[in-house]
C-alpha cells in the first residue's frame, strides 16, 4: 500500500444521524406531494376505480409499518 494515501475522515454518530434525519424529511416531504398528487374523489377526469383504492390502501399499509417502527408497537 502506499504510505502517502490519506486516510478517510472519520464520520460521526451525530454528523451520519443528521443527514439521515435530512433524507428521511426529503422523503416525508416527497412522499406528501405524491399523495396530494393522487386523483381525488369528485374528478371527472379520472374516476376513481378499485386499482386506485388499492393502492392508496397499498400506501396506508406501509406508513402504518413506518408509524409502528417509530413509535416502538412494531411487532
Amino acid at each position: 500500500m502506499n504510505a502517502n494515501r490519506k486516510k478517510k475522515p472519520q464520520l460521526t454518530a451525530e454528523a451520519a444521524y443528521e443527514n439521515a434525519h435530512l433524507v428521511a424529511q426529503d422523503l416525508v416531504e416527497r412522499i406528501r406531494e405524491l399523495l396530494f398528487d393522487l386523483p381525488a374523489p369528485g374528478n371527472v377526469e379520472h374516476q376513481i376505480n378499485w386499482a386506485d383504492v388499492g393502492s392508496v390502501n397499498e400506501v396506508n399499509n406501509r406508513l402504518s409499518a413506518i408509524v409502528a417502527f417509530l413509535d416502538g408497537t412494531e411487532e
